[in-house]
C-alpha cells in the first residue's frame, strides 16, 4: 500500500487540479452567458442576423441601442461584428465610419476561422457601399434644396414684378378715369 503521505500528496494534487479545472470552466461561461455579442464566430453573426431580420423594427432599434452601450465599453471583436450584421439590417446600429474604424482595429488572423473572415469581408463592403448612397444622397438632398431655395427666390422676384406691373396697371387706369372725367367735366 502507498504510504498515507503519498495518498495525500496524491489527493491534493488531484483536487488542485479539478479546482483549476472547474475554474476554467466557471471562468468561461459566465461571460458566454452574460455577453452573448462578445461571441465573434460565423454560425453566431449568422443566427444574430437571421434573427435579427425577423424581428420587427422597433425590436431592432432595441438590440441596436444594446449593442452601441456595450460598444462604449471597451468593445472586443464580438462586439463589432455584431455591429456590422446589425448596420445592414437597422440604421440605428450606429455610424458605418465608426463601425469600419472598429472592424479595422480587429487584428488581421483573429478572427476564428476562414468562412467569419469572408463575412466580414462581404459585409464591410457592403457596408461601404452604402455609406456611399448614403452620401450621394446627402449631396442629391442640398443640391435639392439649393435648387428649391432659388425657385423661390425667382417666385418671389417674380411675384414681386407681377405686383409692380398691376399696380401700375392700376395707376393708368386711375389715370385714365381722372383724364376721362376732365374730359367729361369740361364739356359739361
Amino acid at each position: 500500500m502507498l504510504p498515507l503521505l503519498s495518498i495525500r500528496k496524491i489527493s491534493l494534487a488531484l483536487s488542485l487540479l479539478l479546482l483549476s479545472g472547474c475554474a476554467q470552466l466557471y471562468s468561461g461561461y459566465p461571460d458566454r452567458y452574460n455577453d452573448p455579442y462578445g461571441q465573434s464566430d460565423f454560425d453566431e453573426l449568422l443566427a444574430f442576423g437571421a434573427n435579427m431580420s425577423k424581428i420587427p423594427a422597433s425590436s431592432r432599434v432595441d438590440v441596436c441601442r444594446t449593442l452601441l452601450k456595450r460598444q462604449k465599453n471597451p468593445p472586443g471583436s464580438g462586439i463589432y461584428l455584431h455591429l456590422m450584421v446589425g448596420r445592414l439590417l437597422s440604421d440605428s446600429c450606429g455610424e458605418i465610419p465608426r463601425i469600419l474604424d472598429g472592424l479595422n482595429s480587429i487584428p488581421p488572423g483573429s478572427l476564428p476561422d476562414e468562412r467569419t473572415q469572408k463575412l466580414v469581408a462581404i459585409h464591410t463592403e457592403a457596408l461601404k457601399r452604402l455609406q456611399n448612397v448614403s452620401r450621394k444622397i446627402g449631396s442629391l438632398e442640398r443640391k435639392q434644396k439649393t435648387v428649391q431655395s432659388v425657385l423661390e427666390s425667382k417666385d418671389t422676384n417674380g411675384s414681386k414684378k407681377n405686383e409692380a406691373q398691376l399696380l401700375r396697371e392700376k395707376l393708368e387706369a386711375i389715370r385714365s378715369m381722372e383724364k376721362h372725367m376732365d374730359e367729361t367735366g369740361d364739356t359739361n
